[in-house]
């Protein structure tokens, strides 16, 4: 019990990391997926995003990288808020659905565990056996249009130089 406790609470080093969930620990994690990727405010973003690159199924049209990074960055939104959640408290953002993978390895091929898959991927309108990915490096700065994106909060307060800017 310790070393799942471990497992979860984010401690506990390499043991930790190579910590493998259950199918049922698998499946909370996809359902709370799900369940933020099927909000409406994503979903309206996600239409979005989609009606802005109408060829992004076509293979080496502009508009499938394009898509591609602004989908990443729509689901980072996710992911920032559901992979630390308890009882799983993965690491936030791609880092956090990198662990997700490498933890579901044992029951990947669980029917339950790829249905929830799936069902992440008609949710998101990709194809059924899609793999969502991770970009490469997390990008610095996420563009976002609509003004969805997060705005930064300050430990302090702000200081007022001999300008009146604050800094």
């Amino acid at each position: 019990a310790d070393a799942s406790a471990a497992g979860r609470s984010g401690h506990g080093g390499a043991e930790a990391a190579a910590q493998q969930f259950t199918a049922e620990e698998a499946l909370a994690v996809y359902s709370a997926l799900k369940v933020a990727f099927a909000e409406k405010s994503f979903q309206q973003l996600l239409r979005r995003a989609e009606a802005r690159h109408p060829h992004r199924g076509q293979r080496g049209h502009p508009d499938q990288q394009a898509f591609t990074v602004q989908l990443q960055g729509l689901v980072l939104h996710v992911l920032r808020t559901v992979m630390p959640q308890q009882p799983w408290c993965l690491q936030p953002g791609w880092e956090g659905f990198r662990q997700l993978a490498q933890r579901t390895t044992a029951v990947a091929e669980d029917p339950r565990v790829a249905q929830a898959r799936h069902e992440v991927n008609r949710i998101l309108g990709l194809p059924r056996n899609a793999v969502l990915k991770p970009p490469a490096e997390e990008p610095v700065v996420v563009h976002t249009p609509d003004g969805s994106g997060p705005v930064p909060k300050y430990d302090m307060l702000l200081l007022k130089d001999a300008d009146g800017d604050l800094a």
